[in-house]
């Protein structure tokens, strides 16, 4: 038995070898006693396999690798360590990213390029928008304050450690940043200049947000996706097209192989062309760890082939493993890298096992790689997406035409480099392929909406480090219990594979396209209930804001407000069976009652936009504006005295009658739509945020249900506005907030006038339905 395993061992050198450094590196962040006690767990391991020699080499390579990781974190962290907290800094500096756009402001990572510290990367912050030049290789100077990384409540994960990670030494309060017109050199300006021909080719044939998902997923720059539409590509398990890694690698040579083919070129000349290929895509897509494991398994398995050596996916993984940490001992702790290599490693254990049906391999690697990397999702993310097998397969036939597309509008883009014809032919081309790769990113980003939005789409769980350790245990022993059974059932195996191979590849794909289309076109809607058979109106829990869904059975549906942006009232409406709006009214401008209706106009058909902006200059609010004008959606400016009908449903405007000249007041909420919804014998007042002085100079009616006022904010004159209404039913839309909202003297208002008294925040959705004049409560 010992002589067997011995001679695995001879056959697995390199490979322990190659481990070794990997193991070695990755332990260097930590310190040199679990280096050493590894290297004598693999030592006496080793030497029980009656192999000394290889095992004193391998203890060798071990503790090496552990001094070479020590040097490497050393030479990353020197230029930072010149850096103290709380340095004024005045010097230039390299734009390394686009600024994003964060709760906090604006940041972007930068490196210092004169004074004591040069080389060192800080994470530059703005309290506002971004105060200088945007394109990253620009060389700016800055003006500011170097600190510690300041804690950030609201990242799941230790922020600190996460730009030590990324060899980030502070954080720079931006004071100022101005431009010097002067962008950097050598082969970093060059990728510069290339991305940046790459980027102008893919816009010139896409609208902004397509262009913003082709970047993502070719160049990966994820920076301009719209974060409610990331959020439904994380929800759905697609977030991993918008990191660039081993697929577009592998997509990347399928596309050129066939070019270089046409030329006669001899197979090691195409494979050496494809290896320069590889090396240029690498920095031109940003060097991401990910993409940095694909390159280097890509191209261990191309010398291979060259050398026509059988190649070995785990001796490749393991040599991406040594070279990745080589150049960052520090990544194994970035959930990228750990959920890539975990992917990675699923596939190659289960690939003996893969069906040879293109459909049922699809399916087979879309369930082991989730399987395989879930509990890291769990442990860093507290959140696994349930719909990733359907959403993968359903995106599975756009996938490649998708990467092929981009990849030529960015080959194509470099034409402008030769100026004039150059330029217009590289317009012109980024221009025809956009006109042809559009629709293939619609599917793609409607499938990641339409499986986000399906109920129970995310599971929340979250995991310790000694649970994950467990679930891998228990994965990989099912895994092992499933291929002994796949052995010993091996004649049964052999007759279904024969079968499967009775239809060919092209119907295979057809069933694979069509397979997709019916997760999409009919699995999904079929999830989500209908439209309702009767008049409903739902006052969507949105948290802290506002949103109002009135649905008629004949069709027509009216949604007052959207919420704030991220309460993503749009997974509302589906849920409730909306596919289409008859008209939407934003009542004002406030965030948390018009942040939510940028998406709406995105995701549904709109017949009309009911402006209630009265003149607003808030960005947010004329982007809502200029959005459904982009779309043809009719915008009419709301008023008092306007009747909006829809079907059965009337809607009356009460207010506000029309603004004098000069500029929108400051406070919006008293100039607010408030309107009357009549239908059948039912009314309903809405007020949004209008409180009692803009309501009892209105002609109340009787109604039979309210949304209280301002979420049910102190109102004095709250009890004279409920008499004149005389409701049966109140809604408070409110969620946690720091107002105190509703109010004890508004509740209590409402509780001696109104019969039935709801409130958002702890009924969730409140609904009611007129069914033959009553009034219906869920």
């Amino acid at each position: 038995m010992r002589g067997a395993a011995g001679e695995v061992v001879d056959r697995l050198r390199f490979h322990l070898a190659i481990g070794a450094l990997a193991a070695g590196v990755a332990l260097a962040p930590a310190a040199v006693e679990p280096a050493a006690a590894a290297a004598a767990v693999t030592g006496i391991a080793l030497t029980s396999l009656e192999r000394p020699r290889l095992a004193a080499a391998v203890v060798a390579l071990l503790l090496a690798a552990v001094g070479l990781g020590e040097w490497r974190l050393h030479a990353i962290d020197r230029p930072g360590e010149r850096l103290p907290a709380y340095t004024q800094i005045d010097e230039r500096a390299e734009l390394l990213e686009r600024p994003r756009i964060t709760a906090r402001g604006t940041r972007a990572e930068i490196r210092l390029a004169s004074g004591a510290a040069r080389g060192a990367k800080v994470l530059a912050t703005a309290e506002g928008p971004w105060p200088g030049p945007t394109e990253p290789g620009t060389v700016v100077r800055v003006r500011g304050v170097a600190r510690p990384p300041a804690s950030q409540d609201d990242a799941p994960f230790d922020w600190a450690a996460h730009l030590r990670r990324r060899g980030v030494a502070r954080e720079l309060a931006l004071s100022e940043v101005e431009a010097t017109g002067v962008r950097r050199g050598g082969i970093a300006g060059a990728v510069d200049a290339t991305r940046r021909r790459a980027e102008a080719a893919i816009e010139s044939g896409l609208p902004s947000d397509r262009a913003a998902l082709m970047r993502g997923m070719v160049l990966g720059q994820d920076e301009a996706i719209d974060p409610l539409v990331r959020d439904d590509w994380r929800d759905s398990g697609l977030a991993h097209l918008l990191v660039v890694s081993g697929q577009n690698v592998m997509l990347l040579c399928a596309l050129a192989y066939p070019f270089f083919a046409l030329t006669g070129a001899s197979p090691r000349t195409r494979i050496v062309v494809l290896l320069i290929l590889i090396a240029l895509y690498v920095p031109l897509a940003g060097a991401g760890p990910s993409l940095q494991r694909a390159a280097v398994m890509g191209g261990a398995g191309l010398v291979a082939l060259a050398s026509s050596r059988p190649a070995s996916g785990a001796y490749a993984l393991l040599l991406a493993a040594a070279v990745t940490l080589g150049l960052n001992p520090r990544v194994a702790g970035d959930p990228g890298w750990q959920l890539s290599f975990a992917a990675v490693a699923g596939i190659l254990a289960a690939r003996p096992y893969a069906p040879r049906s293109p459909v049922a391999a699809a399916v087979w690697l879309s369930v082991v790689a989730t399987l395989a990397t879930t509990p890291l999702l769990a442990l860093h993310f507290e959140a696994v997406p349930l719909v990733s097998v359907g959403a993968n397969l359903a995106a599975l036939p756009a996938v490649a035409p998708v990467m092929w597309a981009g990849m030529l509008q960015a080959a194509v883009g470099q034409l402008a480099a030769l100026g004039g014809v150059g330029e217009g032919a590289a317009s012109a081309g980024g221009a025809a392929l956009g006109l042809v790769v559009e629709p293939f990113l619609a599917w793609l980003d409607g499938v990641a909406a339409e499986a986000a939005a399906l109920p129970h789409a995310v599971a929340e769980v979250s995991l310790s480090r000694a649970v994950l350790v467990a679930a891998y245990v228990v994965i990989v022993a099912a895994f092992v219990v499933t291929a002994r059974g796949l052995r010993r059932a091996g004649p049964r195996v052999h007759e279904a594979r024969a079968v499967l191979r009775v239809t060919d590849g092209r119907t295979l794909l057809a069933l694979a396209a069509g397979g997709a289309a019916a997760l999409v076109l009919v699995a999904a809607p079929l999830a989500r209930p209908g439209p309702p058979d009767r008049l409903t109106v739902s006052f969507l829990d949105v948290g802290q804001g506002d949103a109002t869904l009135i649905q008629d059975p004949a069709g027509p549906a009216i949604l007052f407000d959207g919420g704030p942006a991220d309460a993503r009232v749009v997974r509302l409406l589906r849920q409730a069976g909306v596919t289409r709006l008859s008209a939407v009214v934003a009542t004002h401008s406030s965030a948390d009652h018009h942040g939510g209706l940028l998406e709406v106009l995105r995701r549904f058909p709109v017949d009309r936009l009911l402006d209630g902006g009265d003149g607003t200059t808030d960005p947010g609010f004329r982007a809502l504006l200029r959005e459904a004008r982009a779309r043809g959606v009719p915008v009419t400016p709301a008023r008092a005295g306007q009747r909006l009908r829809a079907g059965p449903l009337t809607v009356r405007i009460l207010s506000p009658p029309l603004r004098p000249p000069g500029p929108a007041p400051a406070d919006p909420n008293p100039r607010a739509v408030v309107a009357h919804v009549e239908s059948g014998g039912f009314d309903l007042l809405l007020s949004a945020d209008a409180e009692s002085p803009t309501l009892v100079q209105l002609p109340l009616p009787d109604v039979d249900a309210i949304k209280v006022p301002h979420h049910g904010s102190a109102d004095p004159g709250l009890p004279a506005v409920l008499r004149a209404l005389r409701p049966a039913l109140a809604v408070v839309p409110v969620g946690e907030n720091s107002y105190g909202h509703p109010h004890p003297d508004t509740l209590a208002a409402l509780r001696r006038a109104v019969p039935n008294v709801r409130r958002t925040d702890r009924d969730g959705t409140v609904r009611l339905s007129v069914d033959g004049g009553r009034m219906l409560l869920d």
